[in-house]
């Protein structure tokens, strides 16, 4: 297992103030949530340079998404498309999302 090892630095007040809000509303330390948030930003810049394209899930989601529609919009079913459309719009309501521009497909 690796040692995770200490790192110090200063922050303006304002972000001092936040983290430690997100520390108090999640409670944990505050190195808990620092560690969280360098930790999220190491993985966004480095996932993408060591995974082949086909693995990306950004990559694969799209994939997924415009093989999924092909495939509702050629179905003999003409109205599964929309109803797939409804349904989701529902799912997103419930879980209290709004939809997107381009959310539609």
């Amino acid at each position: 297992m690796d040692r995770h090892l200490s790192l110090q630095t200063y922050v303006p007040r304002l972000i001092a103030d936040w983290v430690k809000q997100q520390a108090r509303d999640q409670n944990v330390s505050v190195s808990i949530i620092v560690r969280d948030h360098l930790v999220d930003v190491w993985q966004r810049e480095n996932a993408p340079k060591n995974k082949r394209a086909a693995l990306d899930p950004t990559r694969q989601n799209l994939f997924i998404t415009v093989a999924l529609d092909a495939l509702l919009s050629s179905h003999p079913d003409g109205q599964l498309r929309q109803r797939t459309h409804e349904a989701y719009a529902r799912q997103l309501a419930r879980r209290g999302l709004s939809r997107e521009a381009g959310d539609e497909a």
